[in-house]
């Protein structure tokens, strides 16, 4: 039988983008496969209002969020997430492969151990550090994660004045401190206050699009549609699919075309309803469901003097010793890192009562904000669910255990801030936020039983031979930092053994 590719890739993320790359390097011929646009408009990139208001370059699918209408802080442009991520790219825990250890009395059985360890996916840490050509401190500095042995290809900038200065408060609180490890040329950044959220100027950001999807397509046999639907995948009675419909969203034309191997990396989200179009439901029962983005505490400190943050990059700074909980609190908790406020709109925005341009202006140069990652619970009630009249809706209420573990770390965060100075901090948990779901992963969770997993352990349908998922769906649970470069480092894995078990 003759096929139009070898491979054909719905999503051009972490996953996507990566796993392209790897099978086109390798001689295949692909075709990626991205719903939306290839994003250009340099008017917009730093545009707020158009980005994160308008939220131009996101999801632009109107989803039912636990009964009422919403759009998604979820990227929907060429690249992914990692078009509009803030870049960090870190490794997990060895440990949190091994959930079971922390959550034996929130977990069944099944759910201890990943089928796969943090060995497994070391090597391919390492390739994707160097492909997203990451920048980082001293491996030594970071506790209880993962680290790459032989340090980060790139370096890091100086710490800004006012990270110096929470660098004492972290010390002085009796923490261990590091420069954060990201995925950005820093030769070429131009340092904006702006970043997550926001197309990069000039690509300094390693996207997708920057590191791997254009160099494929200039160099290999990658093609490339964008604003482009994969409606369904076609399947008949064997064990594999035979085909798959695309639609182009701007002429409306149809087309069915054919492949090997057929690869999602739509998302936690989308991924999931692909398969729910396509009639895949499987035996388990657990594809759509065990959505999870991660809860956390966001806390924002007041300084006396202006700090840099409206007119440049303070970005800088994160820590892991709570990551496995301490004596004071035996409780799993996760990184901890600075991040930026997006801009004026936004602060007036998500600010707890409201205030007039000129406050916000001014606090904008003077807060900073850190925020504290909690990984939530899988739970079978959080689910994607697709109605007979194609509406998509998601259901999802954090844990309680998420959220005490999340209240705790606002405390930690805010005792943080008072040791670097600050006038005053407040904060917020994130079960109050149902729309930012970043870090999305779960839905199509990998593992050896099909009775209890929608993918085996190189992440390919229990039951179709011939259809592999290579987003963050595939995760038991939802690890202590970003999912973004395990996605990276598992879509080459999964790569490495399509080309050695043949089948592509």
């Amino acid at each position: 039988m003759g096929y139009d590719f070898d491979a054909i890739i719905i999503g051009s993320g972490a996953g996507g983008g990566t796993i392209a790359h790897t099978l086109a390097k390798a001689g295949k011929q692909v075709l990626l496969v991205e719903r939306g646009p290839r994003f250009s408009d340099v008017e917009a990139f730093q545009d707020e209002q158009r980005m994160l208001i308008n939220k131009e370059a996101f999801d632009d699918r109107q989803i039912q969020v636990n009964g009422r209408n919403a759009q998604l802080h979820i990227a929907g442009i060429l690249g992914g997430g990692t078009a509009l991520y803030g870049g960090v790219l870190m490794r997990p825990s060895p440990y949190d492969f091994h959930p079971g250890k922390f959550y034996e009395e929130w977990l069944p059985r099944h759910l201890w151990d990943w089928p796969i360890t943090y060995d497994d996916l070391a090597p391919y840490f390492d390739q994707a550090e160097i492909l997203f050509r990451v920048a980082g401190d001293h491996p030594s500095k970071m506790p209880h994660v993962g680290t790459a042995k032989n340090g980060y290809p790139g370096k890091v900038p100086p710490l800004e004045p006012i990270n110096q200065q929470l660098e004492e408060g972290m010390k002085n609180a009796g923490l261990m401190p590091f420069h954060l490890p990201f995925a950005i040329d820093f030769d070429i950044c131009l340092r904006c206050p702006k970043c997550p959220g926001f197309y990069c100027p000039n690509e300094a950001r390693g996207s997708t699009v920057k590191r791997t999807i254009d160099e494929a397509a200039l160099n290999y046999n990658l093609k490339i549609k964008t604003f482009t639907e994969a409606e369904y995948l076609v399947t008949n009675s064997s064990k594999k699919v035979t085909g798959i419909r695309l639609i182009c969203r701007e002429t409306k034309k149809v087309e069915e075309l054919t492949a090997k191997v057929y690869i999602l990396s739509a998302g936690a989200l989308g991924s999931p309803v692909i398969l729910m179009k396509s009639g895949l439901t499987e035996r388990s029962g657990q594809l759509g469901r065990n959505y999870m983005y991660h809860c956390g505490a966001l806390v924002a400190g007041l300084f006396k003097q202006d700090i840099g943050g409206a007119d440049k990059f303070i970005k800088q700074l994160g820590f892991t010793d709570l990551y496995l909980g301490t004596e004071e609190f035996p409780h799993k908790l996760g990184l901890a890192q600075t991040v930026p406020i997006p801009g004026i709109l936004s602060l007036q925005q998500n600010f707890p009562v409201p205030i007039p341009k000129a406050i916000a202006e001014y606090l904008l140069k003077r807060m900073l904000v850190i925020t504290g990652i909690v990984e939530d619970l899988p739970q079978e009630e959080n689910r994607i669910e697709l109605g007979k009249d194609g509406k998509i809706s998601l259901f999802h209420k954090f844990h309680s255990y998420d959220v005490y573990r999340s209240q705790y770390y606002q405390k930690k965060l805010k005792q943080v801030f008072q040791s670097a100075g600050t006038v005053f901090a407040l904060g917020a948990t994130g079960d109050k936020d149902d729309i930012h779901t970043s870090h999305q992963v779960g839905t199509t969770r990998f593992g050896n039983d099909p009775n209890t997993s929608v993918l085996n352990t190189d992440c390919r349908l229990h039951d179709r031979e011939n259809v592999f998922v290579v987003d963050g769906g595939f995760m038991p649970n939802a690890l202590g930092v970003s999912p973004a470069l395990t996605i990276a480092a598992n879509a080459l894995r999964v790569g490495d053994i399509m080309l050695e078990k043949g089948v592509i």
